[in-house]
């Protein structure tokens, strides 16, 4: 199964700095382009979910630093927002870390607000499946604080269900011992919050190197020592063929 992202970056205004002045070029407002051919698409299912082929990534929705992000834009980025759900997209990857200072966790509070703001097709709006990514951030040492933070973005989307929770990236090569946390919260917020059906890792952010010589081990130690099906530990996502 080949799963693509879409990442819409829905910008006003372009600001370039110089060493002696700054410049913006505005941009036009968004039209809805032409949808290709194969619309509308046959949906993949991802064990209990089903879910479009292709994704949509919220990277730029709250990062002000990479992608020039002004509140002014959450208007335009929900006319995008609802022209991807009216035809056909309901796969929508975000993080926990999406959003730059102030705004740190924006993409998660935004897409939360468009799915409660959408005004179309009520069935729609209810097949939106949200992919969110949990942070490594050096202070979450335990599974108890992945838990937490799985919490935390339940509360920034104001929804009930996550639909597919994913380790952002590994710490296996520069900080081992927290190697052991990432799985073990990436198990716990399966068993104990309830509210994700699925989880995952992001393997775009992981090298073939380092997971033969660091996960591995990790996938022994932690899930196939004690007898546990990968299936019974990390749900349906991680069996899903690629």
């Amino acid at each position: 199964m080949l799963m693509a992202f879409l990442t819409c970056n829905s910008v006003a205004n372009i600001s370039c700095l110089r060493p002696s002045n700054q410049f913006t070029i505005p941009s036009s407002p968004f039209k809805p382009f032409k949808l290709p051919s194969f619309w509308p698409w046959q949906k993949v299912k991802m064990g209990p979910l089903s879910v479009s082929p292709m994704g949509f990534g919220t990277w730029a929705w709250g990062n002000q630093l990479l992608w020039g992000y002004q509140e002014s834009m959450d208007s335009e980025l929900q006319q995008v927002f609802n022209f991807a759900v009216e035809n056909g997209i309901n796969l929508f990857d975000t993080a926990d870390s999406y959003g730059t200072g102030r705004l740190n966790g924006q993409s998660e509070k935004l897409l939360g607000k468009f799915i409660r703001e959408f005004p179309g097709k009520k069935l729609e709006q209810s097949e939106i499946v949200i992919a969110t990514k949990f942070a490594a951030y050096p202070w979450r040492l335990t599974p108890g604080q992945f838990v937490k933070a799985c919490k935390a973005s339940l509360d920034r989307l104001q929804i009930e269900q996550i639909g597919i929770g994913q380790l952002h990236w590994s710490t296996a090569n520069y900080a081992p011992p927290q190697e052991l946390a990432l799985w073990g919260g990436l198990v716990a917020m399966y068993e104990k919050v309830t509210m994700i059906y699925s989880n995952g890792l992001v393997f775009n952010s992981y090298h073939r190197e380092d997971i033969e010589i660091f996960h591995l081990p990790f996938f022994y130690i932690y899930f196939l020592q004690d007898g546990i099906e990968l299936r019974q530990k990390l749900g349906p996502l991680c069996m899903a063929s690629t």
